[in-house]
């Protein structure tokens, strides 16, 4: 798993535990919503100033979106999370 894959599965996986749909994620970055599906999926190359956006986003501490255990269980998430947020 690369750098941008362990960034995307993390982000995704804390999305989720925020309970956030990318949309809901999207306005609170400021982010396009596209651009939160590319990270999500391992596809972009965010800058610093990015990375820093989607931890405060999801109020965790950036180290967190580089950690391989969770990026392990994320990757047990179904492919469309927001369809799950809806319990």
């Amino acid at each position: 798993m690369n750098t941008q894959e362990l960034l995307g599965l993390n982000t995704k996986w804390y999305r989720y535990q925020k309970k956030m749909t990318q949309e809901q994620f999207a306005e609170k970055t400021k982010f396009k919503m596209a651009y939160i599906s590319l990270i999500e999926c391992g596809h972009a190359n965010p800058t610093c100033s990015n990375i820093d956006i989607i931890s405060d986003a999801l109020d965790i501490e950036v180290i967190n979106l580089f950690n391989k255990q969770t990026a392990i269980k994320a990757k047990k998430l179904p492919a469309r999370v927001d369809q799950y947020n809806r319990r």
